[in-house]
C-alpha cells in the first residue's frame, strides 16, 4: 500500500505540476518502490521478532536456496515473459495503426483488475497450502484448494460481467478518442473471455509449488506468457488478422487452464497414493 499510495499521490505532481510527462510517471513509480523497500527493511531490522535479514542468519545449507528459487521462479519468469509478449503484441498491432496500440495499453490496465484480483487470492493462500502439506493435513489442504478455486471462479464471473456491462465507460475513463474507445471495447471483450476461469490456473500453479513441484508451475508460466502465446499470436494473425491477435491471450489462457488441471490432478493423485507424504 505504501508504494501504491505514494505512486498515486506523486503521479499528478510529477506529470502535471512539474511537467515531467511520462518520465514523471516513471519517477513516481520508482520513488514508490523505494519507499516500500525502506519500509520492509525497517520492519525486518527493527519491528519483527521472528523474521530477520541479519547476515548472521544467512545460510544456503539444507537446500534452502534451492527451495526459495523453486518457489519464486515461476512468478519471476511470468513477469519477464509478460514484458516480452507485450512488446511482440505491440509490434503486431502497430501494423494496423496507432489506435490499436493505444487501445491495448488501456485494455491491459483495465483487465489487470480481473486477472490480478484472482492472482492475489491464489497467491495469498500459498502459505496455507504449504503449511498443510508439510503438516500432512490432506483434508485441510484440499479444503483450502477447493474454497480458493470457488472464490476465484465467483470473483472472475462477477468482475467479467461488470466489465462487460460497463465496457465503454471503463475505456472512456482512460481516453476520449472515439476510434481508440471502439478498439478498446472490442479488445476488452476479447480479453475478458478467460476472466471467469483464469484463477483456476493460478491456484493450480500455487498448489504445485506448495507440494514441491515447482517445475510444472514454471512450465505453465512459460507457456502462458511466451512459448505458447507468442506463436499463437502469429498463427491467429495469419488466420484472422486483427481479431486473431486480440484473441490470442484468451485462447492461450484456456489451453493453460486445461493443462494445469490435467497436471495438478496427476500430481495430486500421485501424492494421495502415497508416493509422497501429504
Amino acid at each position: 500500500m505504501i508504494g501504491t499510495i505514494a505512486n498515486i499521490v506523486l503521479d499528478p505532481i510529477f506529470i502535471s505540476v512539474l511537467h515531467q510527462g511520462t518520465a514523471g510517471a516513471a519517477i513516481a513509480t520508482t520513488i514508490g518502490n523505494v519507499l516500500a523497500s525502506i519500509y520492509y527493511l525497517w520492519y525486518f531490522l527493527r519491528k519483527s521478532r521472528s523474521l530477520s535479514v541479519h547476515w548472521k542468519y544467512f545460510t544456503v545449507k539444507e537446500g534452502i536456496l534451492t527451495k526459495i528459487c523453486a518457489s519464486g521462479l515461476p512468478t519471476a519468469i511470468f513477469s519477464a515473459l509478460m514484458s516480452v509478449s507485450t512488446i511482440i503484441l505491440n509490434q503486431l498491432l502497430v501494423v494496423y495503426g496507432n489506435d490499436p496500440v493505444a487501445a491495448i495499453g488501456i485494455v491491459f490496465k483495465a483487465n489487470m483488475f480481473i486477472t490480478f484480483l484472482q492472482m492475489g487470492l491464489a497467491n495469498g493462500v500459498q502459505p496455507m497450502l504449504g503449511y498443510n502439506y508439510g503438516a500432512g493435513n490432506v483434508k485441510r489442504f484440499r479444503d483450502v484448494e477447493s474454497y480458493t478455486k470457488k472464490c476465484c471462479l465467483v470473483t472472475g464471473i462477477l468482475a467479467t460481467v461488470l466489465y462487460f456491462l460497463l465496457r465503454e465507460p471503463i475505456i472512456g475513463l482512460f481516453i476520449s478518442d472515439a476510434d481508440v474507445i471502439a478498439y478498446g471495447v472490442k479488445m476488452l471483450i476479447a480479453y475478458m473471455l478467460s476472466g471467469p476461469v483464469i484463477g483456476i490456473l493460478f491456484v493450480n500453479m500455487n498448489c504445485m509449488q506448495s507440494v514441491g513441484h515447482a517445475f510444472p508451475a514454471t512450465v505453465l508460466s512459460v507457456l502462458r506468457q511466451g512459448i505458447l502465446l507468442i506463436p499463437l499470436l502469429y498463427v491467429l494473425r495469419a488466420l484472422f488478422g486483427l481479431n486473431g491477435v486480440i484473441l490470442g491471450q484468451s485462447v492461450t489462457d484456456y489451453i493453460a487452464v486445461a493443462l494445469s488441471v490435467f497436471l495438478w490432478r496427476k500430481i495430486r493423485k500421485g501424492l494421495e497414493n502415497g508416493q509422497q507424504n501429504i
